[in-house]
């Protein structure tokens, strides 16, 4: 490369015969030719202060001053860049082109050096570290400068348990943590150490964000063969070898710039060079005390002693010098990513039949359950119509999950039976009917605990908690109104003994022949002989304490199989239940502590279905009860009269669901 040698004589002179057109050639993305008046005696810092203010041509700190260098007569020659240290040495004359007046500034910014130097194309763990394979190649990014990106907030550190910000992830990142919470990504599991985060302490953040980047993104060949593999393997526990080689998550922007952390102000006077913590992000006792953003072009002359820097030239080594630091950010090789945003599970980014496979294989999970305290003044048709929480209608509303949702109540005070039913109406949003089961109705206020359960495919491809030897299945079984007052179904399900069933009704209205006061009840059987499971269903009145015709509904049933070693599921006998009754009584009578958590239980009847009388179950601490309505009927084929059993307890079981 040739070297010129610069004059710097009379660099400011004022004198206006040096004041010529420049044609000023931006040899950058956008490729703009731009006709401006400039002396050209100017120092170029000068210049560039110039070309600052000029709405056309937009100078910034990407753009770099350059001198052409001509190889020979029949080649159109090449650019050599201006170091930004020579600015102030160097003036415009000595290095546009004498003939044709062209001042030329060339930028080595694009979106394939940053793809390199930060390996945008990898996906990331749950600790943001970079997976070892490349999962997905840049076809296009939309760059798009920051002009204002000057930010200056103040957080405090203030209990001990939160000294260490888990993962170091505030100090890594600005993160969207709701929708990382979505991907699996935990902020509760890591440990971090040498942090310098120390409690008692108000840090400043100064942020200066430069440009922000917009990926559309293609997997690579490699990742959806490995994805391919899987599927023909027929095991989903193979997706977190995936996971492991290709990350979890992949973000479609960031955003890039530097970002320092340095002591405000500090009350205790103690510090500590080395944490550790597993205390995660949302639990940290924080307190944003100020926030405020002003233009990058501030007079920076402070110097703190304790700092961290993401991006920008650790100017010093012991004190941290603002001023000397923002100046190095106008180099964009010292950007860093401050901001990822709009993550994505790396499965969201395949095509959509590959999707549509990995969640047939994976199955449905649960991917919602609460639980709530709700009190009414019970009425005299015994029933209530409740809303369903905002967060469970949220997940509900997602067409491709495919959901379903699942509820139990249980009485606080451990003295009423309740039963629910869903009521969703075509283009309405579902509600929860609850029926109270008494046999001498009385007006008094309920005090229930209801749990919801939302299950449906996780389009969020979360795999990092999953049992995959957990299986999940939801039955749809729809029934037109008849005169029958029971019914039995075969449940078209390969039979297994151990396999677990919870059902739930929905209506699609209320009408005179579905009214509040409709309870449909129902058990399942399980028949080895006929090696057939199925449920049995029934309909009970409150208001007329009499069994009636089944309604048009649409009855679901949840399965759960290769639950083996599970302590949230299973069947028991009754006989179990008595044995620790007393137990538990005692521990409950002792410690005053133990608190009724429903859970989603079924009544089983084991063997041929024989046991037609309306059963119901109740939860208590204690353990689960049966209760069966006695119904005085003159009806001779009504199944008020069905038989009752002695020692029912004995011939029947029940499964049980803790989420």
């Amino acid at each position: 490369m040739t070297n010129i040698e610069y004059q710097n004589k009379n660099v400011d002179s004022d004198n206006t015969r040096d004041d010529v057109d420049i044609t000023v050639k931006i040899d950058d993305l956008q490729s703009k030719v731009v006709s401006i008046n400039l002396n050209l005696k100017y120092k170029l810092s000068k210049v560039r202060e110039i070309l600052k203010q000029n709405s056309k041509v937009k100078m910034n700190d990407t753009l770099t001053f350059a001198y052409k260098i001509s190889q020979n007569n029949n080649t159109r020659g090449s650019l050599a860049e201006i170091a930004r240290e020579d600015e102030e040495k160097k003036i415009l004359e000595n290095i546009i082109n004498k003939k044709s007046k062209t001042l030329y500034l060339t930028s080595e910014l694009n979106w394939k050096c940053f793809k390199n130097r930060h390996k945008l194309e990898y996906g990331r763990d749950v600790t943001f570290e970079k997976a070892n394979n490349r999962a997905f190649t840049i076809v296009d990014c939309e760059m798009n400068e920051i002009v204002d990106g000057y930010e200056n907030r103040t957080i405090k550190i203030d209990s001990e348990e939160n000294k260490i910000i888990e993962n170091d992830l505030l100090l890594i990142a600005d993160i969207d943590i709701p929708n990382f919470e979505k991907l699996g990504v935990s902020f509760k599991k890591s440990n971090i150490k040498n942090s310098n985060v120390t409690i008692n302490t108000t840090y400043n953040i100064i942020e200066h964000k430069k440009m922000s980047l917009k990926f559309k993104l293609k997997p690579t060949i490699e990742f959806i063969e490995a994805v391919r593999n899987v599927i023909n393997s027929n095991d989903p526990r193979k997706f977190k070898d995936v996971i492991s080689e290709f990350g979890q998550f992949i973000s479609k922007e960031i955003i890039l710039g530097g970002r320092a952390y340095v002591i405000a102000r500090e009350n205790s006077e103690e510090n500590a060079d080395e944490y550790s913590s597993n205390i995660g992000i949302q639990s940290l006792n924080m307190k944003c005390e100020k926030k405020y953003s002003k233009s990058s072009n501030t007079n920076y002359s402070s110097k703190f002693k304790s700092f961290k820097l993401f991006g920008g030239k650790e100017v010093c080594s012991n004190n941290f010098n603002e001023t000397d630091w923002v100046e190095s950010l106008k180099d964009f090789k010292y950007w860093s990513c401050i901001n990822f945003k709009e993550p994505v599970n790396i499965f969201q980014l395949l095509p959509e039949d590959l999707r549509k496979q990995i969640l047939s294989l994976t199955g449905k999970k649960i991917l919602f359950t609460s639980i709530e305290d709700y009190s009414y003044k019970l009425l005299e048709s015994g029933s209530q119509l409740i809303n369903i929480p905002e967060k469970c209608l949220e997940i509900l509303q997602c067409k491709d999950s495919d959901c379903n949702i699942f509820a139990t109540v249980v009485d606080k005070n451990e003295k009423d039976i309740f039963n629910c039913q869903v009521v969703w109406p075509p283009n309405e949003d579902p509600k929860l009917l609850i029926h109270c089961i008494q046999k001498k109705f009385r007006k008094h206020e309920c005090k229930l605990k209801i749990r919801w359960m939302i299950i449906g495919y996780d389009i969020n491809f979360n795999f990092n908690n999953s049992e995959f030897n957990f299986k999940l299945k939801v039955l749809r079984n729809i029934f037109n109104a008849s005169n029958h007052q029971t019914i039995v179904i075969p449940l078209e399900l390969e039979y297994n003994p151990s396999v677990l069933c919870f059902g739930i009704p929905v209506l699609s209205k209320l009408d005179s022949s579905n009214n509040n006061s409709q309870v449909i009840g129902h058990y399942f059987y399980n028949d080895e002989k006929n090696s057939e499971i199925g449920s049995y269903i029934f309909s009970y009145c409150l208001e007329n304490n009499h069994f009636i015709s089944l309604p048009n509904f649409t009855f679901y049933t949840l399965i759960i199989s290769n639950y083996l070693n599970s302590d949230n599921c299973g069947i028991l006998p009754f006989q179990h239940m008595s044995k620790i009754r007393k137990m538990l009584d005692l521990i409950k009578l002792e410690t005053k502590s133990l608190k009724l958590q429903p859970k989603f239980v079924s009544l089983y009847s084991i063997g041929e279905n024989k046991y037609h009388c309306s059963i119901f179950l109740k939860q208590k601490i204690s353990g689960i009860k049966i209760k069966y309505i006695d119904i005085k009927c003159n009806q001779g084929d009504c199944i008020c009269k069905s038989k009752k059993f002695k020692n029912l307890e004995k011939k029947l079981k029940y499964v049980y669901l803790d989420p």
